[in-house]
């Protein structure tokens, strides 16, 4: 196997479809680690929205780094301590998209402030205290540490036979990503539990969508249509997501809150919303499936 390594100028080079397909992931990983900074900087100050930044931008280089592992002699070896604060940086983010999510709700039902139930400050405090004990957890020293060696490897990336091959080639890997969304989705209609069926479907669309956000710049129309075509697909599901998280939220409030008769009548509108969240996302798949056919 050969191995070659891209000029450290090469992010500063036009990207067309014949540019290696090393250089044209590496410099998207390159991007997406100075991202990754300036969203920790923002989330240390608690910024609205700073966790759900942090969380993506890092599935956008680990699904990139991974999925298009085959160009690159060596990548980075999976992380524990990266999962860990994945999983409290969702946490964090669905205490802050709940408290958006009801206080949508209270407008919709025309509600002021004084007539917000008592769950809602609860809420906003939890979510508080979850942005200080996730903060605890990425301002560890192996965070920094991780940062330096994705910023090294995408330095010093050393490419394989088929990171030296034109960027076309990665049309292959956006084939497969595709062919695993229509694979995914299709086991629905199977699925005992629906609501993890949909949210692997979620899963498998975001992965698509990163990974042709990572190829556009090179193969243009075609990828980007397909990164339109998931990404709407994707905010879905993730809505989808979201009103599940709604209603278990209220349905596991304690009795007297669970009985009162707005937590009621809201339980009863993300029941109604997850019935038409569930035929867009059956439409929006039809649509998409049938323009890959």
């Amino acid at each position: 196997m050969s191995a070659s390594t891209a000029p450290a100028h090469a992010g500063h080079q036009p990207i067309t479809a014949s540019t290696r397909a090393g250089v044209v992931v590496q410099t998207y990983i390159a991007d997406h680690v100075d991202a990754l900074n300036r969203a920790i900087e923002a989330f240390e100050r608690q910024a609205p929205g700073s966790a759900g930044t942090v969380r993506v931008t890092i599935h956008r280089l680990r699904t990139v780094i991974r999925g298009y592992a085959h160009l690159f002699t060596e990548t980075l070896p999976r992380s524990q301590e990266l999962d860990h604060l994945l999983t409290a940086l969702k946490h964090t983010e669905d205490l802050e998209r709940l408290r958006v999510h009801f206080s949508d709700r209270f407008d919709q039902l025309g509600l002021v402030a004084p007539e917000f139930p008592k769950w809602y400050g609860a809420l906003e405090h939890e979510m508080r205290a979850s942005y200080v004990e996730t903060e605890g957890i990425a301002s560890q020293t192996w965070v920094a540490v991780l940062l330096s060696q994705v910023r090294l490897f995408t330095e010093h990336a050393r490419f394989t036979r088929n990171g030296d091959k034109p960027a076309s080639s990665l049309m292959g890997v956006l084939s497969q990503a595709k062919t695993h969304l229509l694979d995914t989705y299709g086991r629905l209609s199977h699925a005992t539990d629906l609501v993890l069926a949909r949210d692997e479907t979620r899963i498998a669309a975001r992965e698509a969508h990163f990974l042709a956000e990572a190829a556009a710049p090179a193969l243009g129309q075609a990828a980007e249509d397909m990164v339109t075509a998931v990404a709407n697909l994707e905010h879905l599901l993730s809505q989808y997501r979201q009103a599940v998280i709604a209603r278990n939220w209220l349905l596991r409030l304690p009795g007297a809150d669970r009985a009162d008769r707005l937590t009621a009548s809201l339980a009863e509108l993300e029941k109604q919303h997850l019935r038409q969240l569930g035929e867009e996302i059956d439409r929006a798949a039809a649509d998409m499936f049938e323009r890959w056919r």
